[in-house]
């Protein structure tokens, strides 16, 4: 599930911005037009130009150097599966490497790592840096995965928090927990943990139009 997740992740086209798009009547009607000047096109709200992608992205997340590729409507999806699947890799690495750790930790203190001559030195020593640093990447993807669950709960993008950073904010586009998610993804939640694109496990929506607050308060 992982690879697979990667795979789409760096593979799946995050959205760009149909052609001739803005330049017909009801194009983002009601609010102001956004231009983009290397694009040459117009932008729909929550599109974002990435310098190094050299293109509008449709929700633009971030760019991931990790995936190469930019993190949009139509694979947010699979990184967050990423995300989620290396988390429990490094869980399960550091379970399955906790009793070496500690077999290796108790060798050390009776030795006192001085033994140069014993062929454990060198393996107990690889033990424990493994163990640290699984320890070290697993409580830094913790963070940034709760960073990105509090993302797709809320509806906003790390650009959109960046923007109102120190600032009181509340995106117009969160229209509810459970309708935030299917927006990612899609209608059914049995097909949540799978990085598969297909019928009602794809996002809600097309990235160019989207529910606000204000439109569901209307209805």
């Amino acid at each position: 599930m992982l690879v697979w997740s990667f795979f789409q992740s760096m593979t799946t086209d995050p959205g760009q911005v149909p052609v001739f798009w803005g330049f017909h009547l009801g194009d983002n009607e009601n609010k102001r037009r956004r231009y983009c000047l290397m694009c040459n096109v117009f932008k729909p709200e929550r599109c974002h130009h990435c310098s190094a992608c050299n293109r509008c992205v449709l929700n633009m997340d971030h760019h991931c150097p990790w995936i190469n590729n930019c993190i949009g409507f139509w694979n947010r999806k699979y990184f967050l599966l990423l995300l989620i699947y290396v988390l429990l890799m490094t869980y399960m690495t550091a379970a399955t490497l906790a009793y070496d750790f500690y077999e290796a930790i108790m060798w050390g203190f009776q030795v006192k790592f001085m033994a140069t001559n014993d062929p454990k030195l060198s393996a107990n020593i690889m033990i424990i840096f493994a163990f640290i640093l699984d320890v070290t990447v697993a409580c830094l993807m913790t963070a940034f995965l709760k960073f990105h669950i509090m993302l797709a709960t809320e509806n906003k993008t790390t650009i959109e928090n960046l923007d109102k950073q120190g600032k009181p904010f509340k995106s117009v586009y969160n229209v509810g927990g459970r309708e935030n998610w299917k927006q990612i993804f899609g209608q059914n939640p049995w097909l949540y943990p799978f990085p598969i694109f297909c019928g009602s496990g794809k996002p809600v929506g097309d990235g160019i139009y989207w529910p606000t607050t204000n439109s569901q308060q209307e209805q």
